[in-house]
């Protein structure tokens, strides 16, 4: 399978608050990749394909408060989990920032 992607993925493990819009409430996951487009999460919950969901990262020194599209959601084989792949659809220029930072940082390690 060759997968084109508009932007390098880097296999980063944080701490992710979701919330699927419009409701209120809030769920906590973990992020398996992520990279200036987008993020996979891992979690127990179903997201429907085009949905709008509030996300945010916890990368340590900062926090990313994003908005994105649901790209796809998987269910994970021999598991309740899903893995769902999320499109950043709008950010601050902040968040922007310290996204591209903090991945600059990966890749020129």
């Amino acid at each position: 399978m060759n997968e084109k992607r508009k932007f390098p993925r880097v296999g980063v493990s944080f701490p992710v608050e979701c919330k699927p819009l419009p409701a209120r409430n809030y769920f906590y996951t973990v992020s398996k990749d992520l990279s200036l487009g987008g993020v996979k999460i891992v979690s127990n919950y179903f997201l429907p394909k085009d949905d709008t969901v509030k996300v945010n990262i916890n990368l340590i020194d900062s926090i990313l408060d994003l908005k994105a599209k649901v790209a796809w959601c998987n269910k994970e084989r021999l598991s309740e989990r899903y893995s769902t792949g999320l499109e950043f659809v709008e950010t601050t220029e902040n968040s922007k920032k310290k996204l591209f930072q903090f991945l600059n940082r990966i890749f020129n390690v």
